[in-house]
């Protein structure tokens, strides 16, 4: 009896232990599934990716190419890339573009010298080096090179060489080589088409016929009431500064030679000018001294 029992209950374990390896090879086979499901999601996932990575990519080498296209549209030798060229400058100085009395003329000054006064002893202006000369005088001058990236090299040139040191070899070939070694760079602004249209009108390129013209300004030296203000902003390069000084009439003496002083607000002595009569303008400071 004893053993019938014993035989059943082998009988019993059996079966359940066959019942649990079922259930234990099921669940591997559901996980399995599982695991068969999140690899295909994820390769999914990834091609998603990289899908959106290659249209990025694609995108961003469009609007690089744009960028490009858009930045070599204009060209660096147009009337409309020196309209901005000017403006971006003069500004950048502190000074006013005025365009109801200037004009502007353009000129190519690759390998000219930098002082023409002393040429034998002045450094050359590198090739690409382009100039835009103010008409008057006082509205100022820009000699630049471009860098294609917009923006610009800017050469401080002076538009007068008033200083008699430009006339002495050395500080000559030392000044001139220390200008064009020290350029200022200038980031150009973004004009609208009207501002540009503006500006197109007023610039043209410089001609052997302005070279003639300006010789022949050169050659009329004759001072007059008249002129008298015009040779001091030439000789300063700039127009007088009405809002912080106040400038005597012009007097001319018994030499033929003009001059005027000019006070600050307060009513203090501030300097004078002497022009003479070959058209030559002496600066004086408060004290009487030159400058």
């Amino acid at each position: 009896m004893k053993f019938k029992y014993l035989a059943i209950g082998v009988i019993m374990t059996s079966v359940t232990l066959a019942a649990c390896d079922i259930n234990i090879n099921m669940g591997s086979g559901g996980d399995s599934k599982d695991s068969n499901k999140q690899s295909q999601n994820s390769d999914k996932n990834n091609d998603k990716t990289s899908n959106n990575d290659t249209k990025d990519n694609a995108s961003s080498n469009n609007n690089t190419a744009s960028s490009n296209n858009n930045s070599n549209d204009e060209s660096t030798s147009s009337p409309e890339h020196y309209a901005k060229v000017w403006v971006s400058v003069i500004e950048d100085n502190g000074g006013s573009t005025d365009i109801s009395n200037t004009e502007i003329m353009h000129k190519d000054v690759s390998g000219e010298v930098l002082n023409p006064y002393n040429e034998s002893a002045s450094s050359t202006f590198p090739n690409g080096t382009q100039a835009l000369y103010g008409s008057p005088t006082a509205a100022g001058q820009v000699v630049y090179k471009d860098n294609n990236d917009g923006t610009i090299d800017v050469y401080a040139v002076p538009s007068h060489f008033q200083d008699k040191r430009w006339d002495e070899d050395e500080y000559s070939k030392n000044e001139s080589a220390r200008i064009l070694n020290n350029p200022k760079t200038v980031t150009l602004k973004d004009l609208s088409k009207s501002e540009i249209a503006n500006w197109t009108s007023v610039i043209s390129e410089y001609t052997d016929s302005n070279e003639s013209t300006d010789s022949d300004d050169n050659n009329d030296t004759e001072v007059t009431r008249d002129n008298v203000i015009d040779k001091v902003e030439d000789y300063e390069g700039h127009t007088l500064n009405t809002s912080q000084y106040t400038y005597k009439e012009p007097e001319q003496d018994d030499n033929g030679d003009w001059g005027f002083s000019f006070e600050d607000k307060d009513g203090n002595l501030a300097g004078s000018y002497i022009v003479d009569s070959d058209g030559t303008v002496t600066k004086y400071d408060e004290d009487g001294e030159p400058e």
